[in-house]
């Protein structure tokens, strides 16, 4: 058979030529390894049946006749389980055949062979003895590579780990196989592989750093050794980005290779190994063809090593499984690396068969499996680029590797603007979340809640802008964001800046729609209010009284006079535009929302007392009466009385405030309150007790020595005003009430004589003389009085 015609020889057709093989084929399993049928030994007489190879026969390829013999106790004997390293000298010997002169012969054949092969500088290597006491120093003294242990094996090699004397590193060794070493074909693709990878200069092809022989013509090469694991051990825990990662990088390094002439024909995961430093390395180069060598007007009578078919049936293309060496083109590795893309994707490879023979059909007609139903967009984007990778025909493909990693970094982009418009819609949700009624009462109203809804629609729009601008065709970001314009342009009529709801109705497209009109008509209607009111403003501002005039539906400030701004320490332009909430003057929020729900119940509201935060002071937390915070004690508050009262003006309701600054009145109330209490302490030094009675909080309060002229224990606590009248005796207790009342309601000062029931239930003889205690308004705020026993005899 001319070699042209063995070119074009079917994977299929050889294996189905074989009845034996076939049914092997059938009864194993579909694997990820690497299958080989070599035409070039088919070109020199061999049997198609004979050079078919696989990593897991335990034999070497395809024959009738097993290089392994079992032993008398079970255990297999011969090449693939007797391999060892020499001490001294070649690179591997077979104990089985030590003593044989037929290995004899067969030692010298590549010997023969390596004649033939180009220049391969001599290499003496050694197995590295655990034993320093049998190191023999004058047989290792030539000895440039020592082998540490095994890394892994192959169809056609084995890998060592080795130290590399000379330069003092840690390298592998990749072997041919001792029963392939006499092979022509075998050791011709050996070497073109070697030879592949040596011309290789990239980050992401493993770099090689010798190619040799031993002395019994032994071929080998030395590689960078990659502290990690292939990528087929890892690519099931790693997050599909990192997997994205590590593909582009695998195809960075083909596209390279495509550059220089070179088809790979096996990229799989198990062909890529990952280091533990992030080192992306391309491995295998074992079935890599020269370009130039697939052409039919090439020499027919060249022997080229890798005129051989295969490859992995689980990856494999069409044109391989086919053996159309002819038919493999840049294309052939476009397959490849989709079908590796499918694989990250999925979590299997495309194609699969009950058996290995099937998966090798399935491959041949290109049968995919089936895409799982789970997938969500972003991975069936993905298998959209995978399936065009792994079209049948190579012309339906991607025109290059360049074009298919660009097509993966596109996709790449595409899900980088979906996740900001899924932010943004989870940033939309929360602002839908601010208006449920739930949220409404636990934050205590909606003039709080709606403070920073400005603030989140512009963090979504910045969000989806973003998203467009990395994919500009991403419908879902450009409806997004024309809702969200219009949802804020609602938001924005609603809080009465009519002007940026219109800029938003334009931004969407939507500024002849009805919703844009109403808010123009309004807009217009305010400008005409704003002009009615101009000459009442000016009375406003200029009086001599604090005012704020604040529009009722919004809480806008209209308008903000000159007195109320010297008080609060604001410039016009910082209070007038601005909401009431916004500007944060009440010292204690609870108090505002207090008045607010007054004034809407009662339409007014007159001497509401509460305090105001000026500009320049910094309150670290609210004061209101519920806190454990000593007010003297804050610095720079304002105690005002605020009267209200809603009008209409220019056809909209407004609420006029004035705000009365009674801080020198509060200032005298404290002085006095401080007197009082110097009071107390001057008759408690003088062994008095006394007592008062809060008209406000109806509380009663005791000094420790009322509780001891009483005879009522401390940790009872002071009675209330009932438990108080009822411990006193029943002919006291009318004299005790009417004393009290005429202090209450005429401001008269009290004297009298009582009697008091202790703990024990005894009555006690007590004293008591006191007066009111007025506020600045003259309005009786408390009793205040000291108690003493009365002396006995005294009446």
């Amino acid at each position: 058979m001319p070699p042209s015609d063995l070119l074009m020889s079917s994977l299929i057709e050889t294996i189905e030529v074989d009845a034996a093989l076939a049914k092997r084929l059938s009864e194993m399993p579909a694997d990820s390894q690497t299958l080989t049928l070599s035409l070039d030994a088919i070109a020199s007489g061999g049997s198609p049946a004979g050079v078919l190879q696989h990593p897991s026969w335990a034999m070497a390829p395809h024959t009738s006749t097993p290089l392994l013999a079992p032993n008398s106790d079970g255990t297999e004997s011969g090449l693939a389980q007797t391999i060892e390293v020499s001490e001294s000298s070649g690179l591997v010997e077979d104990k089985a055949a030590a003593s044989g002169e037929q290995m004899d012969g067969q030692s010298k054949q590549p010997q023969a062979l390596a004649k033939c092969e180009g220049f391969l500088p001599p290499r003496r290597v050694a197995m590295l003895s655990s034993d320093p006491t049998k190191a023999d120093c004058s047989s290792l003294k030539d000895v440039e590579y020592r082998l540490v242990g095994t890394l892994g094996s192959g169809g056609t090699g084995i890998v060592y780990q080795a130290h590399q004397r000379a330069i003092d590193r840690e390298v592998a060794i990749k072997v041919l196989r001792r029963e392939l070493a006499s092979d022509a074909s075998s050791r011709g693709r050996f070497l073109a592989e070697a030879r592949v990878i040596g011309a290789l200069d990239h980050p992401n092809v493993i770099a090689l750093h010798d190619l040799c022989i031993d002395d019994e013509g032994q071929l080998f090469y030395s590689m960078k050794r990659v502290d990690g694991a292939s990528w087929d051990q890892q690519i099931d825990t790693l997050s599909l980005e990192k997997n994205l990662n590590i593909l582009l990088r695998v195809a960075d390094a083909i596209r390279y290779a495509h550059s220089r002439g070179l088809v790979h024909r096996d990229l799989k995961p198990e062909n890529v190994m990952l280091g533990r430093f992030g080192e992306v390395l391309v491995a295998d180069w074992g079935l890599a063809l020269s370009k130039s060598s697939l052409t039919p007007s090439a020499n027919e009578s060249s022997t080229d090593s890798n005129h051989a078919i295969g490859g992995t049936p689980a990856y494999m293309a069409p044109e391989l499984a086919a053996g159309d060496l002819f038919g493999i083109t840049y294309a052939t590795d476009i397959y490849l690396l989709g079908a590796i893309l499918f694989r990250v994707v999925t979590g299997f490879p495309p194609h699969h068969g009950k058996s290995l023979l099937a998966c090798i059909r399935a491959a041949a007609h290109n049968k995919i499996e089936p895409i799982p139903e789970h997938l969500g967009d972003t991975e069936l984007e993905l298998i959209q680029i995978a399936l065009k990778a792994m079209a049948t025909e190579p012309l339906d493909r991607f025109t290059s590797v360049e074009e298919l990693i660009e097509a993966i970094e596109g996709h790449r982009s595409h899900e980088a603007s979906d996740r900001l418009v899924r932010r943004a819609k989870r940033r939309l949700a929360e602002i839908d979340e601010m208006d449920a009624p739930e949220v409404v009462v636990k934050e205590g109203g909606n003039s709080g809640l709606r403070a920073d809804r400005y603030e989140r629609f512009a963090a979504v729009d910045a969000l989806l802008r973003e998203a467009i601008e990395i994919w500009p065709d991403n419908r879902r970001a450009i409806d997004t964001l024309r809702s969200t314009q219009l949802e804020f342009a609602r938001t924005a009529t609603a809080q009465g800046d009519l002007d940026l709801a219109l800029v938003l109705y334009e931004s969407a497209g939507k500024s002849d729609s009805e919703a844009a009109a109403r808010v123009r008509k309004k807009r217009d209607r305010r400008e005409r209010v704003r002009e009615s009111q101009a000459k009442y403003s000016t009375l406003f501002t200029h009086s001599p009284d604090a005012g704020l005039l604040i529009r009722w539906s919004d809480g806008v400030v209209m308008e903000a006079n000159t007195a109320c701004l010297d008080m609060l320490g604001y410039e016009k332009e910082e209070v007038v535009g601005e909401k009431m909430t916004s500007l944060s003057i009440w010292a204690c929020p609870m108090a505002r929302e207090k008045f607010i729900d007054q004034l809407a119940r009662e339409g007014q509201i007159d001497n509401f007392e509460t305090q105001f935060v000026p500009k320049e002071t910094s309150l670290q937390q609210p004061v209101c009466d519920d806190k454990a915070v000593d007010v003297s004690k804050v610095s720079g508050l304002i105690d005002v009385l605020i009267s209200s009262r809603t009008v209409q003006l220019g056809g909209e309701e407004m609420l006029l405030s004035t705000v009365r600054d009674i801080s020198a009145r509060k200032t005298a109330e404290h002085d006095l309150e401080h007197s009082r209490r110097r009071l107390r302490d001057l008759q408690r030094l003088a062994g008095l007790g006394s007592w008062s009675f809060t008209l406000k909080s109806q509380a009663i309060h005791w000094s420790d020595e009322a509780y001891r002229l009483t005879g009522r224990e401390v940790h009872r606590g002071a009675p209330d005003y009932n438990e108080l009248i009822a411990s006193v005796h029943p002919d006291d207790r009318e004299k005790l009430q009417m004393a009290i009342e005429r202090s209450v309601t005429q401001g008269t000062s009290y004297q009298l004589k009582f009697r008091y029931r202790d703990d024990q239930g005894k009555y006690r003889k007590l004293f008591t003389r006191g007066n009111p205690v007025f506020d600045a308004d003259d309005n009786v705020i408390e009793i205040y009085g000291i108690l003493q026993h009365v002396a006995a005899g005294g009446g």
